[in-house]
């Protein structure tokens, strides 16, 4: 409610100030003889009043959309950061054929950064990572067969923290995109 009348009130403002002008400089038009110069002030007063009232509506309508765009800018900064770092640890971990207390410790820190930001698949497709890396650490160790099957899910992950970072690019098949991430880590493999 508050914010409809935020968004409404300058603009009442100026109708306000226009009917209350109109009905001013007729009665100080009536009243000319006089004082000759009322309707060359009033017009003054009533322009400037205006002005200033439209010119406000207009700043903060322009902070407003600025404040917004920061806003996303930041988030996005914090996806990217957050998505970098999940991507950086996971690799850490299957390099290193084990999960160690404090990089369980940070896992566990990335995991609920993801659930703030991520988008509804990332988490999805992060779970699928969680459910291979806990299979694969039942024996304390990770096997090069489970560590490829690791890095597979990640290559899926990353093509959707892309599409969460990018969003839908016009024109791009997505599943030829899906593919070719794929094909390029086991590539690496």
């Amino acid at each position: 409610m508050m914010a409809r009348f935020r968004k409404a009130g300058p603009h009442l403002l100026v109708i306000a100030t226009l009917v209350v002008g109109y009905a001013t400089f007729r009665y100080f038009y009536h009243v000319a003889d006089e004082f000759p110069y009322s309707q060359e002030i009033l017009l003054v007063f009533i322009g400037a009043i205006a002005t200033v009232l439209i010119t406000a509506a207009l700043l903060n309508r322009q902070t407003e959309l600025e404040l917004r765009k920061e806003g996303q800018v930041l988030l996005l900064d914090q996806k990217a950061a957050t998505y970098t770092a999940l991507i950086e640890h996971l690799g850490e971990i299957v390099e290193k054929g084990r999960l160690a207390p404090d990089a369980l410790a940070e896992l566990r820190v990335l995991n609920h950064k993801l659930a703030m930001i991520g988008s509804a698949e990332v988490i999805g497709h992060f779970s699928k990572v969680l459910a291979l890396l806990d299979s694969a650490l039942r024996d304390t160790l990770i096997q090069e067969r489970e560590g490829r099957e690791i890095m597979a899910a990640v290559a899926v992950l990353t093509f959707y923290m892309r599409r969460d970072l990018l969003g839908r690019i016009e024109d791009e098949d997505e599943a030829a995109v899906l593919e070719t991430i794929k094909a390029n880590n086991a590539d690496i493999e």
